[in-house]
């Protein structure tokens, strides 16, 4: 399939690629008008950042995302690549993935170590893998960036596939504070709103 077509009169015309770029395009619309207010009020009712991100090509893509109230600048920039096996979003795709696309994924993409909590094991990373989809929800705790914690929760599409994820990040002190706590249930609670909805 290309992006530009020839007829057998060799007139051009464009092509069904560009007919699916444009299909993706006008998904990724959809889900940030949907998605939008409910990142605003969590962002507002919790006081941390909270992004939106999407995979794309093995890589964590943020989509959106709404700035912490206390001023720390805690997400990279929308558009920003991040990587799959240290950030809580990537790894809620990782989990939530057919193996045998996950297997090539993991293949092609070596676990490399950001901070001392990066997880660098295969074994260790498809444990956490597993934990990850019997609780519903991924948590980064000082993986990528040290003293960022996070939390991830899926949004699915129609046809009840992981398209999207949601989560807050912070300067939290630990996973387990009252704090951190709430964050996880606020995610969850509205990744199910936001399937819901699409």
């Amino acid at each position: 399939y290309s992006v530009i077509a020839q007829d057998n009169l060799g007139r051009y015309m464009l092509g069904i690629r560009l007919f699916e770029y444009g299909c993706m395009l006008s998904s990724s619309w959809t889900i940030l008008e949907t998605a939008k207010p409910f990142i605003q009020h969590i962002s507002y009712e919790t006081g941390q950042t909270v992004f939106l991100s999407i995979l794309d090509r093995g890589e964590v893509i943020t989509l959106d995302h709404a700035e912490s109230r206390i001023g720390i600048q805690a997400i990279a920039e929308v558009g920003c690549r991040l990587p799959v096996h240290c950030t809580s979003q990537g790894k809620l795709f990782l989990a939530y993935m057919q193996d045998q696309e996950r297997k090539a994924l993991l293949l092609k993409n070596p676990l490399q170590a950001y901070t001392t909590h990066t997880i660098t094991s295969q074994k260790a990373l498809l444990n956490e893998l597993e934990q990850i989809r019997q609780k519903g929800f991924a948590i980064e705790n000082g993986e990528y960036k040290a003293g960022l914690r996070s939390v991830a929760a899926p949004i699915f599409d129609r046809d009840g596939r992981v398209q999207y994820a949601i989560g807050i990040i912070g300067m939290f002190r630990h996973i387990e504070t009252e704090q951190f706590v709430k964050a996880v249930d606020v995610v969850r609670k509205t990744a199910m709103r936001i399937s819901e909805t699409l």
